[in-house]
């Protein structure tokens, strides 16, 4: 039977948007050359995943926890994005609470963000100060949302959990995910049912691995069939493992094991 496995991004596979280590790089290329499937499985959106995916092969990527998956050719397979006006509502409202905190959303082709009381948008070389107005740019977007991030330029997050606990108060079919210090808002998706949704869009049974460092990876390690975690993190993560690693080439090497 085919495997899958799920990778998250950061501090799992790249450190910033590096491979950790050649050696996983050569693993996902064997897995792939035994006829597996890899995918990643991040909370980031498409554009800033775009930044890692030319040092890796790969055959899926799960994007915005759950809320988006593409093939290797950028096929949509799956999306559910924020209605344009919530997406609006969210940022406003958070903004005019906490203007000193770093805001960003993605609208399908650009991701536009308010870092450290800047506008700016994503490049290939992070984000760059541009003219205008954060939330007049906002105001001009008539698309929905894809993701809405806010995180705290000291990385604290007295903040963000009230962000979060208003929003799971007041809306219904969003969810803001909690992924170490950035607040990540997406429809009500996570990277759970999002690995649960590729596998019953490909056309066969498949036995799926998942590995990743961090709270937002606890859906994921529940709804994939074998779930890893690295020696290095949280005791209260680790319970929620089935085994425990230095690097993700080990997890690829279980997987090939007899084959």
């Amino acid at each position: 039977m085919k495997k899958i496995l799920f990778s998250d991004i950061d501090g799992t596979i790249a450190k910033g948007n590096l491979p950790i280590t050649y050696k996983d790089q050569e693993a996902v290329k064997k897995l792939r050359t035994q006829d597996h499937y890899f995918s990643f499985c991040t909370g980031r959106n498409i554009q800033e995943t775009k930044l890692v995916t030319p040092h890796f092969e790969y055959d899926y990527l799960v994007l915005n926890n759950g809320a988006m998956i593409v093939d290797q050719n950028d096929q949509v397979l799956y999306r559910k994005q924020i209605k344009n006006e919530i997406a609006k509502e969210i940022l406003k409202e958070s903004y005019q609470k906490y203007p000193y905190l770093n805001y960003t959303f993605f609208d399908g082709q650009q991701t536009y963000g308010y870092i450290n009381q800047k506008t700016c948008i994503l490049t290939e070389n992070g984000y760059q100060e541009i003219a205008g107005d954060f939330l007049e740019i906002l105001d001009h977007t008539q698309d929905d949302i894809d993701i809405v991030c806010a995180f705290h330029p000291q990385e604290k997050l007295d903040e963000i959990l009230e962000i979060q606990k208003q929003i799971h108060q007041k809306y219904v079919g969003i969810h803001a995910t909690l992924n170490v210090v950035y607040l990540d808002i997406t429809v009500d998706c996570t990277k759970g049912s999002g690995l649960k949704k590729l596998c019953s869009l490909l056309d066969q049974e498949v036995i799926s691995y998942c590995i990743g460092d961090s709270y937002n990876d606890l859906d994921m390690f529940e709804k994939a069939d074998h779930a890893y975690t690295f020696n290095r993190v949280e005791k209260q993560i680790k319970e929620k493992t089935e085994k425990q690693v230095d690097y993700v080439y080990e997890v690829i090497n279980d997987m090939l094991e007899g084959e």
